[in-house]
């Protein structure tokens, strides 16, 4: 496996330049098995979900293959996915389309200013994509129905180490080929201690009105073994309300040992975001166990007033280069 790391991730130097040009491959995968208590014999999760949704037979959530190249000033990603993650989140998008991760060019204009210009991760929201950088097993609410990629053009500039201000030129609310323009904003100040507060926002029509968002969550740092963060996001259209908070907390037991419990809340009683009108609350427990820095074993027990009990157990391989 050590040959595979160094076959995955390398750096490959421009000769005859000041700068260095430097290459990088990776890989991702998550598989999961996901067994419903309450529906022992359905195959799929209701399409208010969008990873994780098979339900009592193995399956891949996310394969990734990855490729960068950057120097000093600029960077380029590109990022191709398969996994039930792409086949339902990505289901309006026309042909390859559905397989683009990321897409898009980074280039740093000055010390302070930082442009990214294509198909990237949202701006909006606690939650990722890629299970390996969450807390959790499944995703909260909010992030299911919240972007989870966006289009356009973000400008980025840092005043300081620890405050960063982002403002964005997309094509609509997560869409790839679709154009409705909107707006986005971002806002992330953390102290010397690790203490972080986030706050995004989106502003576009998306064919019933204008549509306002707005995504909060705080980092908090308690100790060594804790940490904890809270999430809440609100939206707006056409009068109509939706909103939904998550809060977690994780114990790190030793070093290749983690426990995260999670509770949540979400509304949406005119079915505005949603296919279909939805009041929930939840209650979760993750289990992390790291084989190897780039492996891990997690397992989840959730339950939830509408769904009911389910268990979902995964292995995560991390080949990234970053």
């Amino acid at each position: 496996m050590k040959q595979l790391v160094i076959l995955c991730l390398f750096s490959l130097p421009a000769f005859g330049q000041s700068d260095t040009l430097r290459v990088t491959f990776g890989a991702y995968l998550e598989t999961y098995f996901r067994h419903s208590f309450a529906s022992p014999g359905a195959n799929e999760k209701s399409a208010l979900f969008y990873n994780h949704t098979a339900l009592n037979q193995p399956a891949i959530n996310l394969g990734l293959v990855e490729f960068s190249a950057n120097n000093a000033k600029w960077t380029f990603r590109g990022d191709f996915m398969l996994g039930t993650y792409s086949q339902n989140n990505l289901a309006a998008e026309p042909g390859l389309l559905k397989h683009i991760y990321q897409l898009n060019a980074q280039v740093q204009v000055a010390p302070k200013h930082q442009l990214t210009l294509g198909i990237m991760p949202s701006h909006i929201g606690l939650e990722s994509a890629k299970n390996w950088e969450n807390a959790c097993f499944s995703r909260s609410y909010i992030a299911e129905n919240s972007p989870y990629y966006e289009t356009g053009l973000a400008w980025s500039y840092s005043p300081t180490q620890r405050i960063n201000v982002k403002i964005l030129a997309l094509t609509g609310w997560q869409t790839m080929h679709r154009f409705r323009p909107a707006l986005g904003t971002q806002i992330t100040i953390e102290n010397a201690k690790g203490l972080r507060f986030n706050s995004s926002g989106f502003i576009g029509d998306e064919g019933k009105g204008l549509r306002l968002f707005y995504d909060h969550y705080v980092l908090i740092p308690i100790s060594n073994r804790f940490n904890a963060s809270i999430s809440s996001d609100f939206g707006l259209e056409s009068g109509k309300f939706w909103h939904g908070a998550a809060a977690f907390l994780t114990f790190k037991a030793k070093p290749s040992l983690k426990f995260t419990g999670r509770l949540e809340y979400y509304n949406d009683p005119q079915a505005i975001i949603l296919v279909e009108s939805l009041k929930d609350v939840s209650q979760s427990l993750t289990v992390d166990y790291e084989l190897k820095s780039w492996s891990m074993l997690r397992t989840e027990f959730k339950h939830s007033e509408k769904w009911g009990n389910e268990i979902c157990m995964g292995l995560l391989l991390n080949l990234s280069p970053n």
